[in-house]
Formats: C-alpha cells, sequence, structure tokens
C-alpha cells in the first residue's frame, strides 16, 4: 500500500504495522509499547503504541470475523511512513456457529485489509489512545491481495460487515473497543446483465452504529456493482465506493463525502451463494 511518508514508497500491511503490533500484544498485552525487537530489529526506541480487537457479524448459521489493529506512533524508525494513528481492519475466515475466537486470518495473498490513517503530531506522548483521527488529514482506505478482476457468473448472497471510523475519538471508541459499524448487505450480479447491486432491497441494505444514544447508518441504496469487480453509487449520492476480492467471497471500500465522517468497510460472504 502506498503510504504518505515512507522513503520506500509503499508498506507491507501483513508483515510490517500488523506483525510487529502484534508480536508486541501478545508478549506485553494490548496498548503495549512496540519497539524494533517486536519488528526482528535492534534497538530499544518506543515506536508506537499498539492495540488490537475482533469483532464478528452473524448471518443464518454463519460469522464474518475480523481483526482491528490500532497504532499510534511515538518515535518511528527513519524509514518508516509517518502518522498519528493507523487503524487496520483485516477481514478473517468464516465460522460457523459462533465467532471465531481467535480470528483465523486469510492466507498470504487472499488479504483484504479496509482502515483510516492520520497525520502525525508534535512530541507525542508514550501513553494516549488519541489517534489524531479528529484531525482534517483523517482518511479512509482499503487494499487486498485478490482483487476480482472479472465478476463470477452470478452472485446472489449476503455479506457480514464491518465498518471502521474516527477511532479515538468519542463518536469511534477507544483503540482496544472500537464503536464499529455493523451490518448485512445483500448483493445480486449478474454475468448476463453485466450489471448487479448491493443492499437494493428493503433489508440488509446498511451497516450501522450508535454514537451518543443516536444511531448514524451508512445506506449502500444505489449501490451498482461493475463486471470488472468495483463496485460505487456514483450515479446517485458518490460516497460509496469499493471493490470484490478473492473470488467475491469478500469485498472492502470507503465511505466518503457523506453525512458522518469518512468510514473504511470490509466484509465476507455469510449467506447464499456464488456460481463461477
Amino acid at each position: 500500500m502506498n503510504f504518505n511518508g515512507s522513503i520506500l514508497g509503499f508498506i507491507d500491511i501483513a508483515g510490517g504495522p500488523i506483525n510487529g503490533s502484534n508480536s508486541a500484544i501478545d508478549a506485553r498485552g494490548n496498548g503495549t509499547i512496540m519497539t524494533p525487537a517486536d519488528m526482528g530489529l535492534i534497538g530499544s526506541n518506543k515506536i508506537a503504541q499498539v492495540w488490537r480487537s475482533s469483532a464478528a457479524t452473524n448471518g443464518t448459521g454463519d460469522y464474518a470475523n475480523f481483526m482491528v489493529n490500532a497504532i499510534r506512533q511515538i518515535d518511528p524508525p527513519f524509514f518508516a511512513p509517518q502518522f498519528g494513528g493507523l487503524v487496520i481492519g483485516q477481514v478473517g475466515e468464516t465460522s460457523t456457529g459462533a465467532p471465531a475466537d481467535p480470528v483465523d486470518l486469510l492466507p498470504v495473498g487472499a488479504g483484504v485489509y479496509f482502515g483510516e490513517w492520520a497525520n502525525s503530531i508534535a512530541s507525542p506522548p508514550d501513553h494516549s489512545t488519541d489517534l489524531n483521527m479528529a484531525d482534517a488529514s483523517h482518511t479512509v482506505w482499503y487494499v487486498g491481495d485478490n482483487a476480482v478482476t472479472t465478476m463470477p457468473g452470478e452472485v446472489d448472497a449476503t455479506y457480514g460487515v464491518i465498518g471502521i471510523s474516527g477511532t479515538g475519538t468519542a463518536a469511534g471508541g477507544l483503540p482496544d473497543s472500537p464503536n464499529l459499524y455493523k451490518g448485512k448487505l445483500d448483493v445480486y450480479y449478474s454475468s448476463i446483465a453485466g450489471t448487479g447491486t448491493i443492499g437494493a432491497g428493503l433489508t440488509n441494505n446498511s451497516i450501522s452504529r450508535d454514537v451518543g444514544g443516536v444511531t448514524h447508518t451508512i445506506s449502500f441504496a444505489g449501490t451498482t456493482i461493475d463486471s470488472d469487480g468495483t463496485f460505487s453509487n456514483s450515479a446517485l449520492s458518490n460516497t460509496i465506493e469499493g471493490r470484490f476480492y478473492n473470488g467475491a467471497e469478500a469485498l472492502a471500500g470507503m465511505y466518503t463525502n457523506g453525512t458522518y465522517a469518512d468510514a473504511a468497510f470490509g466484509g465476507s460472504k455469510i449467506d447464499g451463494t456464488i456460481t463461477p
């Protein structure tokens, strides 16, 4: 993924921030300080404070599972991308009967990621839950290893989806327990028609969360699917864009320029069929 400030021009999400933060958390728990040793490097400087959480949404029997890593930089290496906060949602394997504990992640080459980041701040403290996501630099993103470029013959399925927005703020929740958007989306696509829809029905058409007693809902009404695996609602409100991954078993995207703060979302199939 291309990233602001990296002299390498890109970062390996799984091998870099996810692996390093998970190593630190496995050793010392949530909210710990990640050091170079957690990344297999030499040094004792305080690179970042890190957290990890999981989430799930369910269908009639299967659950879509997710892992969320939150990273707040303190004193990163000179060659690393510079940011105040980085939150990475990761689509996991589906499970049957109950949420996965722990979450089984998708294999190398099939990863699907989505999240948010914000600029760095001067002299960040060693311990804080503020990831600077209220800053004007707040940006949402999504990426995956195995993008669909030609949609399957037919998709008639429901996807369990979560959305990430404003982690570390009052609306977005704490880094170890983010206030996520959740919901289910009905998807239909036909290669004969060369198009499809997301959330076209009266149900399973949005994701939502509670913010201070008020329900915030991101609607997918008017979202259409193109034959190349991308989708958007550009013809209606131009707030949704995204792509399918792994033979349309997973999806990711982002909500921007809408009523609420920008959000990134991801999900996986929990009901229905995909016909090649």
